[in-house]
Formats: C-alpha cells, sequence, structure tokens
C-alpha cells in the first residue's frame, strides 16, 4: 500500500511541477467585492469526494522541495485513480465563490478555488476542474456538485481561519493563508469527522499535522537565506528556503527539507542519535547531520546515506549552513561555501 501510496504522491508531484512551469499562463479571475456578504457557520458537512473512493489523506505539513520546501498549509485527499478517471467534486461547505486561480495543465482546465463561508473563515480547494457554472460570486450550498476531480489522483484542501495564528518566528515571510491556516478536518461534523480521521495516514492520535514547527531560539522550523530583500515563501524563493521538520506520516521522525543548499535539495531523513533541533540552540555549537536518503520505513530500513549537513545558531534568529553532496563524508568543517539563513 505504501508503495502505491508514494508512487501516486511522485505522479503528483510531477504534476505539480508541470503547473508551476506554465504559472505564467494562468487567470486569476477578479475577487468579488466585499460587499456582498455571507454568513455561513464554519462547518464542513459533506467529503469532496466519496468517501469510499478515498485511499488516504495526508495532513498538513507535507514536504517535498523545491515546490513545498517548508512544511504545507494544506492537507491532501488522494484517490485509487482508473485510469484517466476524475471522480465528482462536492463543496465541503455552503459559500461565495470568491476567487479562482485557473492553471491548465496538459490540456485539463485545473483551477484553485476559494470559497468564503463567513468573514473570518474561507476554504479551498486546488487541482480541481469547476463546472462551467460556478464563477466569482456564485453561491454554493454544501454538498452541491461543482465539479470534478483534475489530471491527477490527488486535491488540495486548505482553510484558512482568521480565529487562529500560527506562531511563525517572521510572519511576514508567509501569505495570509500560511498564517491563518487551520486544521481542515476539525471542521467536520460527526460522523464524518470521524470517518475522514480514520483516513488520514498518519501515526498516532494527533492527525492534523503542523504547518509551523518553529521553535523560538531554536534550530527546529523554517530558515530562509539571508538577503537585503525579505525572501517570502512562493516560487520565487522555494530555492531559498530550509526546514528542520517532520515527516507527517511518521511525526517521531525528523527530516531536513533543502530548496538549493550547495547544489542539494530534497528531504532527508535525520539519524535518531542526533541532536533534535528543537534542543539545538547557540549554545550547542557546530552540529552535524548526516542526510539519509527519505524512506518511510526509517530507521528500520535507513537506506544510504547522501551527504552531510553542519549548522550552527550564530543568535537566535540567524544559523550558518553548509551542505557537503558527499555520502562517506561523517563531519567537516565550515569553508567558503557556507551560507547564512534568517528566519
Amino acid at each position: 500500500m505504501l508503495a502505491n501510496m508514494y508512487k501516486q504522491l511522485l505522479f503528483f508531484i510531477m504534476v505539480s511541477l508541470l503547473i508551476l512551469s506554465a504559472s505564467c499562463h494562468t487567470k486569476n479571475e477578479t475577487i468579488v467585492p466585499t460587499t456582498i456578504q455571507v454568513n455561513e457557520p464554519a462547518v464542513f458537512t459533506c467529503s469532496p469526494f466519496d468517501t469510499g473512493r478515498i485511499t488516504s489523506i495526508l495532513s498538513l505539513g507535507w514536504l517535498q522541495p523545491v515546490g513545498h520546501t517548508i512544511p504545507t498549509d494544506h492537507i491532501y485527499f488522494s484517490f485509487q485513480q482508473n485510469g484517466s478517471e476524475n471522480l465528482t467534486l462536492y463543496a465541503p461547505g455552503s459559500g461565495l465563490v470568491m476567487q479562482i486561480l485557473s492553471r491548465p495543465v496538459l490540456g485539463v482546465p485545473e483551477v484553485k478555488v476559494w470559497i468564503k463561508m463567513n468573514n473570518l473563515f474561507t476554504y479551498y480547494l486546488d487541482h480541481v476542474v469547476l463546472d462551467t457554472s460556478i464563477k466569482t460570486g456564485t453561491l454554493i450550498k454544501a454538498g452541491q456538485v461543482i465539479g470534478t476531480t483534475g489530471l491527477g489522483n490527488t486535491i488540495d484542501f486548505g482553510a484558512i481561519d482568521s480565529t487562529v495564528t500560527n506562531s511563525f518566528s517572521n510572519p511576514a515571510r508567509y501569505f495570509s493563508q500560511t498564517i491563518h491556516c487551520g486544521k481542515p478536518l476539525s471542521y467536520y461534523k460527526e460522523p464524518l469527522k470521524t470517518k475522514l480521521y480514520s483516513l488520514v495516514d498518519r501515526e498516532g492520535t494527533e492527525k492534523d499535522g503542523w504547518v509551523c514547527v518553529d521553535v523560538p531560539k531554536t534550530l527546529s522550523g523554517n530558515w530562509f537565506l539571508d538577503s537585503t530583500v525579505l525572501i517570502t515563501d512562493g516560487p520565487d524563493g522555494w530555492d531559498k528556503e530550509l526546514s528542520f521538520a517532520y515527516d507527517i506520516q511518521h511525526p517521531q521522525k525528523l527530516l531536513v527539507s533543502i530548496g538549493g543548499l550547495n547544489g542539494m535539495f530534497g528531504k532527508w531523513s535525520i539519524l535518531p542519535s542526533a541532536m533534535p533541533p528543537a534542543q539545538v540552540t547557540t549554545a550547542s555549537g557546530k552540529q552535524s547531520y548526516l542526510l539519509w536518503l527519505f524512506d518511510p520505513n526509517y530507521p528500520n530500513n535507513p537506506g544510504a546515506q547522501a551527504g552531510l549537513l553542519i549548522v550552527q545558531m550564530i543568535d537566535d534568529t540567524h544559523i550558518k549552513i553548509e551542505a557537503f553532496n558527499n555520502p562517506r563524508l561523517q563531519d567537516a568543517a565550515f569553508d567558503g561555501n557556507a551560507k547564512i539563513y534568517a528566519r
């Protein structure tokens, strides 16, 4: 099952990269004026597609450089796709279509759509194909057919809740939908909530995942290449980000996600014997992390070492860091290729 799921995710990643490459040809419809009011409760009552077709749900915090170098602010619904089959798409909750971002891929008219339920709560679906009757300004009802799934076998589902504020070390680097990222499944009514949580592919009792793993004054969380221009999360910043975070399926396992450092990008496992990033401070000195090829069965099946990462906190908001694409290195000293990253 895991092998099939990772094949499906790999396909989804390839499709996503195609979408990103076509982003300059996208059309962003006008956002609905705020004079149009809607006041629905922030409650979901319908799955985006039939629950019997869901093969897995991935929680917040997925890592997949370069596009998702830092933990994602949305969850994923996946299904077993039969050929080029598309599933009927239902509105999880009632509301007003606020915005549609069109980004076709391989001839499929995929979009990202934002649906406002009230002044404090909006949700969005991505990698979907909307019915032609759905436009910005359309009022929809929970359970209404609004389109189909897109090219792949996965859709994104995110919640933007203004009553939630995630504690990022430097909020200026993030979009509002990330700062106010809610936990989508937590807004569902029972018994559907319990059913959907049972489909989340995540060990332990905590099924929502984490979009923010920043721990102040420690190495844990997100870092950005230090620059005179503030680098923010998004296509222009993805290759200048890195994160010390967690595997969403096995949340006790630490990962390093790198968008681009000394010729290396990807995500790697960290040995359990290494100092946890949440314990690394300015007093810890230089740390050496062996980068192991990511394997869902790690550390029982550690795979192979891919390289070495050395890092040192030089103050509470800056680190000196360098990656070595050498699977035999166990330690190294900083040289002229080291970079400075900041919160």
